[in-house]
């Protein structure tokens, strides 16, 4: 019977992980990672590939531990320093995310990665002369690159920040023509494409272009389903072109893969497209969670008035309707007049509720 020669598999699996990491097939990713780990616990490679994985995948929380053990593991390595500079760009964190890729920016003065990432950082701080400073020096070092993939990689990278910096300064004809470019690299660069497909997508809704930013959208989510950003955005687009079966898909996908939403905003939409599409008792329990994540102002007066509406409760609130209108009716004596406007009122509102059945339908 043949041994598995245990090397041998780790180094599979580092193959594999990274190949699915590259291509954006991100669980599969972290399973290799995960896999390789229990091999090799104290490998640099596996640690960095699970910070990286992680991130992408927004779970911050272990992505922060996964980089912080590449860190300790190798101190020299100026991947695990942009690891975590990474990390706290994301999370708004700017002088340690400054602190940790200019770190990184020292340990590799050759690679254009950190200054990509610090140029993003300074356009975030509206500091628009450093971020162009530091993304003319990274285009100076793409352009030295002689592996013609690795050149085009980070060239795609490479206007993602371009378009990040011009849509912080307020240019969005320049932002697109820069998401557009690295459109032209995906296949170098797949992360990079769905990104600027993102941002294709949200500057598409702000022109109130919708048939288009969901098309962005949807190309968006479907290379990496992870970006919770775009995947929010294209639901509620979804919902309000009366597409709430796509849009419950799509609401509901994300928040089992998102952390907890923190005020039920998202749930609350995701109840609502679930309602819409006829899903009435996952609708109530959806509105309920969401009011137990403390969803707050309109959005909590109309998932109490839904709670009510979708559970046995209805009845007894028509009840009540029609008794109110029966004691109108006889103590008010309301005119024909009146009575004729109340009528007219309600086949509007009953009519408006039958074609917009239809219409989802």
């Amino acid at each position: 019977m043949n041994e598995v020669n245990p090397q041998r598999s780790y180094e599979e699996l580092i193959k594999q992980a990274h190949a699915a990491y590259q291509g954006l097939r991100l669980d599969e990713a972290l399973e290799r990672f995960r896999a390789a780990e229990a091999l090799q616990p104290e490998s640099f490679e596996v640690h960095l590939g699970l910070a990286q994985t992680l991130t992408r995948m927004r779970r911050e929380e272990e992505a922060y531990r996964a980089a912080g053990k590449a860190l300790a593991l190798a101190p020299e390595r100026f991947e695990a320093h942009m690891a975590l500079g990474i990390l706290h760009f994301l999370a708004d964190r700017h002088d340690e995310a400054m602190a940790a890729l200019r770190r990184a920016a020292e340990l590799a003065p050759g690679d254009p990665e950190p200054r990509l990432i610090l140029a993003q950082v300074s356009a975030d701080l509206r500091r628009f002369a450093e971020a162009e400073a530091e993304l003319g020096a990274a285009h100076e070092l793409i352009e030295a690159m002689k592996d013609q993939r690795a050149r085009e990689q980070m060239l795609a990278l490479a206007w993602h920040v371009e378009t990040y910096v011009y849509l912080a300064e307020g240019k969005s004809a320049e932002a697109a023509e820069s998401a557009q470019k690295v459109i032209s690299l995906e296949r170098a660069n797949p992360y990079a494409a769905s990104l600027a497909y993102s941002n294709l997508g949200i500057l598409e809704l702000r022109q109130r272009r919708y048939n288009q930013a969901i098309e962005y959208l949807e190309r968006a989510y479907q290379m990496n389903p992870h970006m919770h950003r775009a995947a929010l955005a294209l639901g509620r687009l979804l919902l309000m072109r009366n597409q709430p079966e796509r849009a419950a898909e799509v609401l509901g996908q994300t928040l089992e893969r998102m952390p907890t939403p923190a005020d039920g905003t998202e749930r609350f939409f995701y109840a609502m497209a679930l309602s819409r599409s006829g899903r009435r008792s996952e609708a109530l329990n959806a509105y309920r969670q969401a009011l137990k994540e403390g969803l707050k102002g309109i959005n909590k007066l109309g998932a109490w008035w839904q709670v009510i509406w979708l559970s046995s409760w209805r009845w007894a609130v028509i009840a009540v309707g029609v008794g109110l209108v029966l004691v109108w009716l006889i103590f008010f004596k309301p005119t024909p007049q009146t009575l004729t406007l109340v009528v007219l009122l309600a086949v509007i509102l009953i009519l408006r509720r039958v074609i917009g059945r239809r219409l989802r339908s």
